[in-house]
């Protein structure tokens, strides 16, 4: 048999794997993506500290909240 040709059959389906590591696959129209945040510290250390899903939410509340959702830019002086 050649080399690799059996994984599928060996491979755990993608939902168990996911759930023997401890992380939840992503929905439908949900997104993830790594990047750098720049602030105080103690603001970026409790954002990590946050679980992905609820740092979803806090993302998008301040998005919101500063009206880039809408497309509108608050600019302070």
């Amino acid at each position: 048999m050649p080399r690799g040709q059996n994984l599928d059959r060996a491979r755990q389906p993608r939902e168990e794997r996911a759930r023997l590591l401890g992380v939840k696959l992503l929905g439908p129209g949900e997104a993830a993506q790594s990047f750098w945040v720049r602030g105080e510290k103690p603001v970026v250390e409790a954002f990590r500290r946050l679980p992905a899903e609820e740092r979803g939410k806090v993302v998008k509340a301040g998005l919101e909240a500063l009206g880039y959702l809408r497309g509108e830019e608050r600019r302070e002086p």
